[in-house]
C-alpha cells in the first residue's frame, strides 16, 4: 500500500487560539445535516435521529476526551486534559474530575528526516501527541458510562477503512484512511498518525465526509467493527497541498501505542480491552493503493522517511514526512 511522504507537521497553537477554536464552527463536512451529524440536540438531549448508536459511545465525552477503562481517558497532548462530561445511554451526563496526566512516548522504528535536514534516529524515544489522563476516582459502574474498547492493528490493516470521527460541538462524520505515518508537530512531538484526504470537492467522499478545522483537536475516531465502536485514536490536525491545494486530515493513531496504554493503566489496577480487526481485502487494498498513485511524486508504505513541506495542523492531521500547521 502506498504512502505520501510527509516528515514534520508544524503546530501553529496558542491558548488564544483554543479560546477562539471554541467558538468556530465545527469540522467541514460535504453535506452536513443537523437531524444526522449533531450527537444532540439543542437542549442538549440525544438527538434521536443522530446517524450513530448512542448506547455505543458513552465512553466518548462531549468534547475532547475518551474513557478507555473507569479511571482513564485519551485526549491529544496539546489540547491538555480537561473535566470531561460523559452522557449515558439514557441522556443523563456526568462530569469527572481529572487528576494527573502522562504523555505518550514514541519509539522511532526508522529514522525520521525533518524538513531542516535533521534526523532523528531510530530507537530514540520522543513525546508523542497522544496524552494518557487519570480521573481522580473510578467512574461508577452505575452512572451507565462504558470505557471504549481500544482497536489493535497494524498500519496495513488501516488503509483504506471508514473511520467515524468526532468535530468540536459533538458533531460525527466520517472518511477513508488513505495513508499512515509517523509525523513531527512544531510542539516536538513525534507521533503515529492516520491520514484522510477531503475528496468531496472531487466529487467523492459521500454525504458523512469531513475535513477538520480548529478547534477539532483532541476529539475522538473510531472504526466500527463487530458491532462495537472501536477507539482509534484522537484528532490531531490538517495539511494543504501548496501545489495541488488538496486538503487532508491528521489522526493520531492509539494501536502501536496499546501495549504503552496497557502498561500505564494497569500500574492503576485496571486494563483496557483491546480488539484487533483483520486487513481489508485486496480488493480494497488494490483500489487504494491505485487512487493514490500521483505520477509526479513518489510513495512508499508506511514510515517514510523523505522531508516534507509545512503543514498546518487545525486538530487533526495527516501522517507523512510534512509539515503541518495545527489549528486546534
Amino acid at each position: 500500500m502506498s504512502v505520501r511522504r510527509w516528515t514534520q507537521i508544524c503546530f501553529v497553537s496558542t491558548l488564544l487560539w483554543f479560546v477562539m477554536a471554541e467558538l468556530a464552527s465545527a469540522a467541514t463536512f460535504a453535506s452536513f445535516s443537523a437531524s444526522r451529524h449533531n450527537r444532540f440536540l439543542g437542549d442538549d438531549s440525544l438527538n434521536p435521529d443522530f446517524w450513530l448508536d448512542h448506547s455505543l459511545l458513552t465512553g466518548v465525552a462531549v468534547r475532547r476526551a475518551v474513557l478507555i477503562t473507569p479511571l482513564h481517558y485519551v485526549t491529544a497532548t496539546h489540547t491538555g486534559m480537561i473535566n470531561p462530561t460523559f452522557v449515558a445511554a439514557d441522556g443523563t451526563r456526568h462530569t469527572y474530575t481529572a487528576e494527573s496526566s502522562t504523555v505518550l512516548q514514541t519509539t522511532l522504528q526508522n529514522d525520521l528526516v525533518l524538513s531542516g535536514g535533521t534526523t532523528l534516529m531510530a530507537g530514540t524515544v520522543h513525546n508523542s501527541d497522544l496524552l494518557l489522563v487519570t480521573l481522580d476516582a473510578p467512574v461508577p459502574a452505575s452512572d451507565g458510562i462504558t470505557p471504549m474498547p481500544v482497536l489493535g492493528g497494524g498500519y496495513f490493516d488501516m488503509l483504506g477503512r471508514s473511520m467515524i470521527v468526532q468535530g468540536q460541538n459533538s458533531q460525527f462524520g466520517s472518511d477513508t484512511i488513505d495513508f499512515t505515518q509517523t509525523v513531527r508537530l512544531n510542539t516536538g512531538a513525534v507521533t503515529e498518525s492516520v491520514i484522510y484526504r477531503w475528496d468531496h470537492p472531487l466529487g467523492g467522499g459521500g454525504m458523512d465526509e469531513l475535513t477538520l478545522v480548529g478547534g477539532d483537536s483532541g476529539e475522538g475516531s473510531f472504526v466500527e467493527h463487530g458491532g462495537e465502536y472501536l477507539f482509534t485514536g484522537t484528532n490531531m490536525g490538517i495539511y494543504t497541498d501548496p501545489d495541488t491545494s488538496e486538503k487532508f486530515s491528521f489522526n493520531n493513531f492509539v494501536s502501536p501505542y496499546v501495549d504503552l496504554i496497557a502498561s500505564e493503566v494497569a500500574a492503576d489496577g485496571f486494563s483496557i480491552r483491546v480488539v484487533a480487526v483483520p486487513e481489508p481485502s485486496m480488493a480494497v487494498a488494490i483500489l487504494t493503493t491505485m487512487g493514490f498513485v500521483w505520477g509526479r511524486r513518489r510513495t512508499k508504505r508506511s514510515q517514510p522517511h523523505g522531508r516534507v513541506r509545512r503543514a498546518k495542523p487545525s486538530d487533526a492531521k495527516p501522517r507523512a514526512s510534512k509539515e503541518l500547521v495545527g489549528r486546534s
